[in-house]
């Protein structure tokens, strides 16, 4: 068993604004901006207006008002927890096609950052979700009946024959966004986010430098997966096949 922890979402440096979550462990997850190069195909767009609305509504006059400069634009929305896909490409693809290497035990935990609305907080960094692998394809080898899973297969070349994204399909049971995110994160005096000190003692580490945690084309992988997925259980998790939660 090997396990990867894997940043996702929008961000400071990755969108200039970060969504919302409260003390209960309730977020919103809202995607990445797309990327200058990216076409999708017509009619396979995604926007960020369709989670405009759940974040206005899970604020509920807190203050986190949903960026007006995101209006109508088009979001790069990955993963994408209706079809249990995620896809990635460059030096990260490579790292999980190789990481994949044919077995079902793998898996990917997903983690992002929040502002807190409803108490003054640093960034909150935690686990939203989590992928037992099913497969993984090339992207281009994806059917085009089922190109609307994925971000990198609504892209409107993806076939080309030089595409070497990739996008992995989760299990069922097990995977998915989960319903209230798990705090993993901490600031230190440098301003940088780790994990915290703690868990990486429960975890017996991480791949990165002292946990440091932050959007890189290096993905950390987890020393002892099977110890993390004990933490992880310990929590109850519970699993949402949705991007969306309004509240």
């Amino acid at each position: 068993m090997r396990g990867l922890l894997v940043r996702v979402g929008i961000d400071q440096k990755s969108g200039g604004w970060n969504a919302p979550c409260r003390a209960d462990g309730s977020f919103c997850y809202v995607p990445i901006p797309t990327e200058p190069q990216e076409r999708f195909k017509q009619g396979f767009e995604t926007t960020y207006d369709e989670f405009e609305q759940s974040c206005q509504v899970f604020a509920q006059g807190n203050g986190s008002v949903f960026p007006p400069r995101l209006h109508g634009v088009q979001c790069h929305l990955d993963p994408d927890f209706r079809f249990l896909s995620y896809g990635d490409s460059r030096q990260k693809a490579r790292r999980i096609l190789e990481f994949f290497d044919g077995s079902h035990d793998n898996f990917i935990a997903f983690y992002a950052s929040f502002k807190q609305i409803d108490r003054a907080r640093p960034l909150i960094y935690a686990i939203i979700g989590l992928y037992k692998f099913q497969e993984v394809r090339l992207a281009r080898k994806v059917p085009l009946n089922q190109r609307k899973k994925n971000a990198h297969t609504r892209l409107a070349d993806y076939q080309r024959d030089d595409n070497k994204d990739i996008v992995i399909f989760a299990e069922k049971n097990g995977s998915g966004r989960l319903e209230s995110l798990i705090e993993i994160g901490e600031q230190h005096n440098n301003h940088h986010y780790y994990v915290k000190g703690e868990l990486l003692k429960k975890w017996k580490g991480i791949s990165s430098h002292n946990g440091w945690i932050q959007r890189s084309a290096y993905l950390p992988e987890f020393c002892r997966p099977d110890l993390f997925l004990q933490w992880f259980d310990a929590h109850n998790p519970e699993f949402v096949q949705e991007n969306n939660i309004v509240q």
